[in-house]
């Protein structure tokens, strides 16, 4: 098997952090081996944005949305930069908000995160879906 491009392999870092960390719900572990000790959050929510800061926000939200869930629609590696858009759900049954996060990594860890969070529509005229 050749080896995977850097692109491709930041790719895999990025989509192993999302399953442990959010998919499977186990914030502080991800954080601990996906992100570089350096680590800078940029989303605005964090008041400390470093990577203990990042994980323990994150934490705080799966307490207090126990049901909540993150679905992976699709990625795009470019070099030391990925970006995943994603589905996440607050509740079951509740409307779904659309994630792109765009992670930037360095040496195989993620060095910085940002996020761009779109809550559900009100009304969609578009007859296309966000996924």
């Amino acid at each position: 098997m050749p080896t995977p491009s850097p692109a491709e392999h930041n790719r895999q870092v990025v989509l192993a952090f999302y399953r442990l960390g959010l998919v499977g719900r186990r914030p502080q572990e991800a954080f601990g081996r996906f992100m570089a000790a350096e680590f800078v959050e940029h989303k605005p929510d964090v008041a400390r944005p470093t990577r203990e800061g990042a994980a323990a926000f994150l934490a705080e939200l799966m307490r207090e949305l126990p049901l909540a869930t993150w679905e992976v629609v699709r990625t795009v590696a470019d070099d030391e930069q990925v970006c995943v858009h994603a589905r996440f759900v607050p509740a079951p049954g509740a409307p779904a908000y659309a994630i792109a996060d765009i992670f930037r990594l360095q040496g195989g860890l993620i060095v910085e995160h940002w996020d761009v969070v779109a809550g559900p529509p009100a009304a969609a005229v578009n007859p296309h879906p966000r996924f």
